[in-house]
């Protein structure tokens, strides 16, 4: 089993089709060309002394490298670890550290990453990638493509580290052999003919795992952009015949936004939608303007992203995920003692099934609270409908307890985000000395709107109990958010405690 057998099953047939496109760098290659260019990066790597079961990591941009480097790495027998591109030179030597990986392939100068790690890494820069798959002539003896076992450890992805330092989640090779079961199975039937646009972060299962195993497996093309921006996203629309965008809340509401792109986002087949809660506002707006539902996806990097997906549907209440595969994945609500509750109550959600992280990596006690008799606990509340959907209220940590009273913030946030002036919002709880805790709002609105404070409050008392809408509001900029969307509740406390 290896990551590349998505790449090379039945690849003669489709060997002149597109498989990246790298608009930044106006890139294309095809699945021959595609194949080759691993080949030789692993070549390289295999001459520089890398052998199966060693780590190295990637620091690099969206783009034809990371997914030849990803390949290649994992031809080898070596273990992936992805880091975030958007993290600075300071950032890297924990990540190096922790992962324990021997080289790095980065889109930063060496230079400044030596300046910050002195400790045992080779560094490579996301130039040195090209050259090698360039320059070199081609291999006369291809190295062997490494068969890794089911259960091997072959991926390190790490977590956004809300609420402590970041964990490396392992996923083995059998992961992404579910993961595109469960693909096939709740998501799309990708066909040679389709075109993916990865705007997503490929540093995070999102684009690593949930668009590149099924673009490769099904030889439909995947389309790369550096990062989000409406104006990108409807432009590569139009002139790459995309089929399908895959993003979270905020992309969604910008393009709906985006007037002028509207009518060219109606060529789409399907827009997926997952890592951050979607409001049922902004999916209707979606199935209304676009003419397509917005499909939303629910996961997370310890089940190897996809736990369930609401295909072809409008959400009845936001936070709708839909339906896990059946067969592969069951989902529990329980309670604080492991029991699971009636429909309809709110508990922890409870995964168990295939394709499960190996653990954290090297954090035996962290892995131990998470993974226990063979369930993943996902650390999110949510509850069952009787038609055997799941709805998301949010993570437990986040919940606000007002004098024993739990809010969800998706609540207050799908509510303010229904306004017509406002663009964004976010819901902390913040600390009162009578009910403990009260509800604080952070709100975005529109350029040029005049809306007050007792506005928003007027509206809310018409969509949510009162003991839900917030204390006070605070109109700022920009709502913090990780670079896959989720809001950054912990940058919005911070604030809080900086008063």
């Amino acid at each position: 089993m290896n990551y590349c057998d998505f790449l090379y099953d039945s690849i003669d047939k489709y060997i002149d089709n597109e498989a990246i496109v790298d608009l930044e760098k106006d890139e294309r290659l095809t699945f021959g060309e595609l194949k080759d260019a691993v080949i030789k990066v692993a070549d390289f790597l295999v001459s520089k002394g890398y052998k199966p079961g060693m780590v190295i990591a990637t620091h690099l941009n969206n783009g034809a490298e990371a997914a030849i480097a990803l390949l290649a790495i994992q031809y080898i027998g070596c273990v992936i670890c992805l880091i975030d591109p958007l993290y600075k030179a300071d950032e890297l030597p924990y990540y190096i550290k922790d992962s324990g990986a021997s080289l790095i392939f980065t889109h930063l100068d060496k230079e400044s990453v030596k300046k910050v790690y002195q400790g045992e890494v080779e560094i490579f820069e996301e130039g040195d990638i090209r050259r090698i798959y360039k320059n070199t002539q081609s291999i006369d003896k291809e190295p062997g493509m490494y068969k890794f076992d089911k259960d091997e450890l072959a991926m390190l992805l790490y977590t956004s580290g809300s609420t402590s330092a970041p964990k490396a989640v392992m996923l083995s090779t059998g992961c992404y052999y579910t993961f595109l079961e469960k693909s096939d199975m709740r998501m799309y039937q990708y066909t040679e003919e389709d075109r993916l646009l990865c705007f997503v972060p490929f540093s995070h299962g999102f684009g690593s795992i949930s668009l590149l195993i099924p673009s490769l497996a099904h030889k439909a093309a995947l389309v790369f952009l550096k990062s989000f921006h409406p104006i990108k996203v409807v432009e590569a629309i139009e002139k790459e015949n995309i089929t399908h965008i895959y993003g979270v809340p905020t992309h969604y509401m910008q393009l709906l936004r985006y007037e002028q792109g509207i009518e060219k986002l109606k060529k789409l087949k399907a827009a997926f939608c997952a890592a951050a809660p979607l409001s049922s506002e902004t999916a209707i707006q979606w199935k209304e303007k676009v003419g397509i539902y917005l499909d939303e996806g629910y996961g997370l990097s310890e089940t190897c992203t996809l736990i369930a997906t609401r295909i072809s549907k409008l959400p009845d209440v936001s936070g709708n995920v839909g339906f896990p595969p059946t067969g592969i994945l069951e989902v529990d609500v329980v309670d604080e003692n492991g029991q699971v509750v009636e429909d309809g109550a709110i508990g922890e959600l409870r995964v168990r099934g295939r394709g499960l992280m190996l653990g954290y990596y090297n954090r035996p006690e962290e892995t131990a609270e998470r993974l226990r008799d063979g369930c993943v606990y996902t650390g999110d509340l949510g509850y069952k409908k009787e038609d055997g959907s799941y709805v998301v209220c949010g993570r437990k940590t986040e919940f606000i307890n007002v004098a024993g009273l739990k809010i969800s913030p998706i609540e207050v946030e799908s509510a303010l985000n229904s306004h017509p002036n406002v663009v964004d919002s976010a819901a902390i709880g913040i600390s009162d000395p009578l009910y403990g805790e009260v509800v604080k709002a952070y709100v975005v609105i529109e350029d040029g709107a005049d809306v007050k404070e007792r506005d928003l409050i007027r509206y809310l008392s018409g969509k949510i109990a009162n003991f839900k809408i917030p204390k006070t509001i605070e109109f700022i900029d920009v709502i913090p958010r990780n670079n896959v969307g989720k809001i950054d509740k912990k940058a919005l406390k911070n604030r809080e405690s900086l008063k």
